[in-house]
């Protein structure tokens, strides 16, 4: 017995010496206890409040922003449509009285073209009738220069 006495003995300060978890959990219990106190108090009141605020958005805000989204939005969808109506007749007028103002323009151009090119071909000729009647101008009196420089003696100095 005195064997078993004195290795129930060692058994027992190899416990003490090396096994920590008693202790630890005594701690961890402590620490657990403590925290549970301190935060547990806030963390309840905290939960307590976002319970509040979703049940008051369950029950009064979203029920309000859909009911007036509904409203709204019918509003709106029926306010675009009348307007892409309007618009898709201002684009129908525009496009048919377009074709015929373009024609116009285009005919009032060509008009005013063929007068302009008629224009510049008049001046043309008239510019072309003015030289010819320069050169010959010209031409007669260089014929007259030499007819006078014939009847000139020519005398040797």
């Amino acid at each position: 017995m005195a064997t078993e006495q004195i290795v129930r003995d060692l058994l027992e300060v190899n416990s003490r010496l090396f096994d920590h978890r008693p202790i630890l959990q005594g701690h961890i219990r402590a620490f657990v206890k403590e925290f549970e106190e301190k935060r547990g108090d806030r963390e309840v009141a905290r939960l307590d409040k976002v319970k509040v605020l979703l049940t008051d958005m369950k029950d009064k805000y979203i029920p309000e922003t859909q009911s007036g989204l509904d409203t709204f939005l019918t509003n709106i969808e029926a306010k675009v449509r009348v307007a892409l109506e309007v618009c898709k007749k201002i684009e129908e007028k525009e496009n048919n009285v377009e074709v015929g103002f373009l024609d116009l323009q285009r005919g009032r151009r060509r008009e005013e073209w063929d007068v302009f090119m008629q224009q510049q071909f008049e001046k043309s000729a008239k510019v072309d009738e003015d030289m010819d009647s320069e050169m010959k101008k010209v031409s007669a009196e260089y014929v007259e220069l030499e007819k006078n420089l014939d009847k000139i003696p020519i005398t040797a100095q």
